[in-house]
């Protein structure tokens, strides 16, 4: 748009100039004005056809410089006419406009020649107004191209600060799942020590009470204690059966999926081994002793029985079912039975209610699927 109104205050400007010359309006003129408007538009119309054409056809730019080169031709033609038309340099400026807009060499050297002529065949008086003109559409063609350069750099730096925003947006809150994962490791890591400190130290305790209460009441001979010994081995069974209950689930609560299986990979040196690891934090228990134990099972597996060298394991939660694909890249494999500890990982599969698929093609694989809903130990 701003280009067209550009282009509207060159047009006026040749009228103004024709009416303080005195030019009288006949064919000559007119024919001079249609053929400065059409000259006007070749070049962003078949600049426009060329860079539709080079995006959808023509990725190699061939096409985009053949309507190039016809682009220059034309023009050239038209300033070739002016020579025989003088009332046309009245309106070279529409042109000269777009000469220096798209860089073309050839119509710039032609209007170089034409502007000599026209002083060479004109007074001052005629001929200094047209040149004066020619050098403004210059001048404007020029301040243009540098505002379209500045604003296409401004468009350019606007989506470099988006992109450089939604990378730091995704690097904070990388950073933030980090924090709390390493959080929740802590926490973990605490419940655990917890658990043990408990099970190590009240549970000897408790152990040892319940033995001496019990010795007492093999050697007691005095019938007014045999009751309330009893009462007092029940009340430490009753606290003994409580801890141990307190600690296990202390215990399964402090095992974190993502922890045990790294520290299991991490003390394999023998193969590669490459963890994918995308589930949520809050599993039920079994599967995830389950799945250690699977995977811990696989790896023996495949350093005993495989002469495979890389493993791929990848863990993932679905909105409806758990799963486990575990994979090596061995070649030398026989399935004979349920060899190879595959026994042991059915019968693991099956208590969770899942499914077990085999595969030896392109290396010994398995694929767990678990299915959500059912009644897991949380």
């Amino acid at each position: 748009m701003k280009h067209i109104v550009n282009k509207g205050l060159l047009l006026i400007a040749a009228f103004v100039l024709i009416y303080t010359q005195h030019i009288a309006v006949d064919t000559r003129l007119i024919a001079a004005i249609l053929l400065s408007m059409i000259a006007s538009a070749i070049y962003p119309a078949l600049s426009g056809i060329s860079a539709s054409t080079a995006t959808k056809y023509d990725r190699t730019g061939i096409q985009g410089g053949i309507y190039s080169h016809l682009c220059e031709t034309l023009i050239c033609l038209y300033l070739i006419s002016v020579f025989f038309l003088e009332p046309m340099y009245f309106f070279v400026s529409l042109v000269s406009y777009d000469i220096y807009r798209y860089r073309q060499r050839f119509s710039s050297a032609l209007l170089v020649l034409l502007s000599v002529y026209t002083v060479a065949e004109n007074t001052c008086a005629v001929f200094l107004p047209q040149l004066c003109l020619v050098a403004f559409s210059l001048i404007l063609s020029v301040y243009s191209c540098h505002v379209d350069s500045l604003r296409s750099e401004l468009l350019s730096l606007r989506d470099n600060t988006a992109e450089h925003d939604m990378l730091v947006a995704e690097n904070t809150r990388q950073l933030l799942r980090n924090q709390d994962n390493m959080v929740l490791t802590a926490t973990l890591s605490e419940r655990n020590r917890i658990a043990r400190e408990i099970h190590d130290n009240v549970g000897h305790m408790l152990t040892r009470s319940i033995l001496q209460t019990g010795a007492i009441k093999v050697i007691n001979k005095d019938e007014r204690l045999t009751k309330p010994l009893e009462q007092l081995q029940s009340t430490l069974d009753t606290a003994m059966d409580s801890m141990r209950n307190s600690v296990h689930d202390l215990y399964d609560e402090s095992v974190n999926l993502r922890v045990a299986l790294n520290d299991i990979t991490a003390g394999v040196h023998d193969i590669d081994i490459t963890l994918d690891y995308d589930m949520s934090e809050k599993l039920p228990k079994d599967v995830k002793y389950s799945f250690i134990n699977i995977v811990k099972e696989s790896i023996n597996n495949t350093l005993k029985h495989s002469n495979g060298d890389h493993m791929d394991i990848r863990l993932r939660e679905h909105p409806a079912f758990y799963q486990l694909s575990i994979a090596d890249n061995g070649t030398d494999i026989h399935m004979s039975g349920q060899g190879m500890g595959l026994f042991s990982i059915q019968e693991r599969v099956n208590m969770l209610g899942g499914s077990l698929k085999l595969s030896t093609d392109n290396g010994f694989r398995l694929l767990i699927t678990i299915m959500k809903g059912r009644d897991h130990d949380i």
